[in-house]
């Protein structure tokens, strides 16, 4: 429902939105990466596993968002190692209407377990194989693939 009434109200007030994702990285001792799987009622790809991040709101440091999506969907707090030097584009289509710049950001987990809050059902550590066989949201496999994580 929540994806149909976004849809509507972007047509009727003929609004282009662009947007800055910030999906950020995180590798474990065993080189695993931590994926999260969306909820059911996401406004885009519901029920899709990805890389935990959000949106970047005004007036916010990239590192800030990284934190701040990180607490809020999985629980932790991080510790930021480095952004990429690559900056990713998701054009509009029919799945996802916006124009996104996604943004990478390198991080390790300080402090708690990894657990699904808002936002995300499921939490898990994947191996390369394991991710080369899911569906990830948005271009998160793309991303992973140039940045060299994935074969």
């Amino acid at each position: 429902m929540k994806r149909i009434l976004t849809k509507i109200l972007l047509k009727l007030l003929n609004f282009k939105p662009q947007t800055v994702g910030i999906p950020v990285i995180i590798k474990n001792k065993k080189n695993k990466i931590l994926l999260g799987k969306r909820e059911k009622n996401a406004s885009f790809y519901p029920g899709i596993w990805g890389l935990p991040g959000g949106i970047l709101e005004y007036g916010e440091k990239l590192t800030e968002c990284a934190k701040r999506e990180i607490k809020e969907e999985i629980g932790t707090e991080i510790k930021i190692i480095k952004k990429s030097k690559n900056v990713y584009e998701i054009l509009p289509s029919k799945t996802y209407p916006l124009h996104s710049l996604n943004i990478v950001i390198y991080a390790k987990i300080i402090k708690e377990t990894p657990k699904p809050k808002n936002e995300t059902t499921e939490v898990g550590w994947c191996t390369q194989n394991q991710i080369k066989k899911k569906k990830l949201a948005y271009n998160h496999k793309y991303i992973l693939k140039k940045e060299g994580i994935l074969k």
